[in-house]
């Protein structure tokens, strides 16, 4: 057949030409695979935005020995830090472990916190304490392990940090120290 008398050198499996209404049928699925292709594409790439923010997550963790100090210290790299979207409530999740150099007769305190300032030492409810009374036998190596949960309203897109702070307001000691922290910083839009 001659393609430039309007014919079609494209055959089937027959070997027969293709008449005008199955070149028709064959460009129109084409035409609608390539559609439903595109369709396909812009919806994976819209999806995410057409479902709005949604709920992010980062963590961080340190270890190593660091002294707790009578004034408001902060355990360096123990902070976490988080880019949001938008408004809503960041939660932090910290385990915090402390070790005390503790001595008979004297009562120790620790106070931990979660801050959004490595400065902060605010007492509060969201506050760890770990006491070691005076009655209890001297040990250099009293640990114990804290946990903090502890909500930051957030008003706008951004990063944020936050960080492990501690004081010892009571029995301080140089062998006071931070031990290890993990912490898990969640948004949640809204």
């Amino acid at each position: 057949m001659n393609p430039e008398a309007g014919g079609s050198t494209s055959k089937g499996r027959d070997e027969r030409p293709m008449t005008r209404n199955e070149r028709r049928v064959t460009l129109g699925l084409s035409i609608l695979a390539v559609a439903l292709s595109l369709v396909a594409l812009g919806a994976a790439l819209l999806a995410p935005a057409l479902l709005g923010p949604r709920t992010l997550m980062a963590q961080a963790r340190r270890g190593g020995p660091v002294t707790i100090g009578a004034t408001c210290t902060h355990y360096p790299s123990a902070e976490v830090s988080i880019s949001v979207p938008g408004p809503g409530t960041i939660v932090v999740s910290a385990t915090v472990g402390v070790g005390i150099n503790h001595t008979v007769g004297v009562s120790d305190e620790a106070r931990i916190f979660v801050a959004s300032s490595p400065t902060d030492c605010t007492l509060d409810n969201y506050t760890a304490f770990v006491s070691v009374p005076q009655s209890l036998p001297t040990d250099p190596f009293h640990y114990e392990t804290v946990p903090i949960l502890r909500p930051f309203a957030v008003r706008a897109s951004g990063a944020y940090a936050f960080y492990v702070n501690g004081i010892i307001p009571s029995g301080w000691d140089p062998g006071d120290r931070f031990d290890s922290a993990s912490l898990v910083a969640t948004f949640y839009p809204g």
